[in-house]
């Protein structure tokens, strides 16, 4: 993983390296990245090329091993339709607007 981003505000991307190289050091391949700070988390991985390095022989880090067991995770549950909640709220907030039409003005 290569840090990027600001001063208190990481994000990273997930690349091929050689191990013996510095963190933020020369890639060989950018294959994802990934967003901590962001609510619901950022995380995008090409599984493709990341099978591929590593049938290559590359080694993942523990936290890109875990970050690609999360992805995989992700692409096997069922794809979740949004609430209705949402749908409500969103309804919700056009309603003061037509209000505020309404009022007279001053």
């Amino acid at each position: 993983m290569t840090r990027m981003g600001g001063k208190k505000d990481p994000h990273y991307r997930v690349v091929v390296a050689e191990k013996r190289g510095p963190r933020d050091g020369r890639f060989v391949e950018i294959v994802g990245f990934y967003n901590p700070a962001l609510n619901p988390i950022r995380l995008k991985l090409d599984l493709e090329r990341v099978d591929y390095w590593i049938g290559k022989g590359a080694q993942p880090s523990e936290t890109v091993r875990s970050l690609i067991r999360k992805v995989k995770a992700q692409e096997s549950a069922p794809i979740e339709e949004p609430e209705p909640a949402a749908e409500e709220k969103a309804e919700k907030a056009e309603k003061p607007e037509a209000a505020e039409s309404d009022a007279p003005e001053k």
